[in-house]
């Protein structure tokens, strides 16, 4: 009995609106994609930098205190350019959401700010070749670059729309 359930056009029918209508609800926000690759924004104690930095280069002593916290630093900088391009989006869908002229068009807008982001990491990878450290710390540098850049372009947006309508 259940197969012939499943097997129903109606229900079928139900399941495909259903679904339709969660997705529909989802916030374009909610889609983040991993541009993180192997980085490791989150890994921000000076013990877990040397632990990578250990894996990367045979440093010891000063040498290695002294590059695992510049992988520290960067790290941080990466994570908060990326938590400011992702306030900057959140900032752009509340100012769109309810627009009934603009909201068709924010989850393209918000993909696109990715899409930006993912062509800056890219373009700077494809001319970048790191050995020892760097490929520890450029990658960290290009992500930061990047979402800054992203950030940048929605809050000169934004910034733009605000001098519009004082």
């Amino acid at each position: 009995m259940l197969r012939n359930l499943f097997k129903s056009r109606v229900l079928k029918f139900l399941i495909l609106i259903v679904t339709m209508f969660v997705l529909t609800r989802i916030p374009a926000s909610a889609a983040i994609p991993n541009l993180d690759g192997d980085t490791h924004p989150n890994r921000l104690k000076l013990s877990e930098c040397l632990i990578d930095l250990k894996k990367a280069a045979d440093w010891d002593g000063e040498q290695a205190s002294e590059a695992a916290r510049r992988i520290c630093e960067l790290r941080q900088d990466h994570a908060k350019q990326k938590a400011r391009f992702l306030a900057s989006q959140d900032q752009l869908t509340k100012i769109y959401k309810d627009s009934s002229r603009f909201k068709e068009y924010l989850p393209t807008a918000i993909t696109d700010s990715w899409q930006i982001v993912k062509s800056c990491i890219d373009f700077k990878e494809g001319f970048t070749s790191t050995h020892n450290i760097e490929d520890l710390t450029l990658p960290e540098k290009i992500r930061s670059q990047c979402y800054s850049l992203g950030a940048d372009f929605i809050e000169s947006h934004l910034s733009a729309l605000r001098e519009r309508y004082k």
